[in-house]
């Protein structure tokens, strides 16, 4: 039920979505280690766009290369060529334009888009919010907490009954001994 992209940004108005995570610089040449938090192969093409935070606004970056190592890569930026301009960038998202986002298959759903949605009971009881998505060997499961417990909750199976992303609503059979 999931698929690629991270969480959309907090400040950008709900238009931004992050697709990796500025770790540190690598090497004196303005590499950058970067956490990745897409599933998207195609998304650290040389000639990719993508938006970093720069005073209060966003500065468009040009891939020039990406080596993937698992959840992690190095990526080569146009315009940052020192250590110095990738050390400035330590800790930033990068993000593209939720826009730019290939749609999914029908019952297929972007990270962003289920973390922070409210879940509830058929019954209509309120569970708790979607924390976290895991993935796990077994498939997704998303990370449901109430501020006093947590459970998970199979993003495969018959459990969950509907997901209403225009309410922000996973309405789920509330099972015994899944919470």
């Amino acid at each position: 039920m999931r698929a690629g992209d991270g969480p959309m940004t907090a400040d950008d108005g709900g238009g931004l979505v992050v697709v990796a995570v500025v770790a540190k610089p690598h090497g004196i040449a303005g590499a950058l280690r970067v956490r990745v938090e897409s599933d998207n192969p195609g998304r650290f093409r040389p000639g990719q766009e993508l938006l970093a935070a720069a005073d209060g606004g966003y500065r468009t970056l040009i891939v020039e290369a990406f080596v993937a190592q698992g959840d992690w890569g190095i990526l080569t930026l146009s315009g940052v060529s020192t250590r110095e301009q990738a050390e400035a960038l330590r800790g930033a998202d990068l993000c593209v334009p939720a826009g730019d986002l290939a749609r999914l298959p029908e019952g297929s759903y972007y990270t962003f888009q289920i973390i922070g949605m409210a879940v509830r009971s058929t019954a209509g009881t309120d569970l708790g919010t979607v924390a976290v998505v895991e993935t796990l060997p077994a498939g997704d499961a998303y990370v449901v907490r109430d501020g006093v417990r947590e459970f998970r909750v199979p993003a495969r199976g018959d459990i969950i009954r509907r997901i209403d992303l225009a309410a922000g609503v996973m309405e789920i059979d509330d099972v015994e001994g899944l919470r």
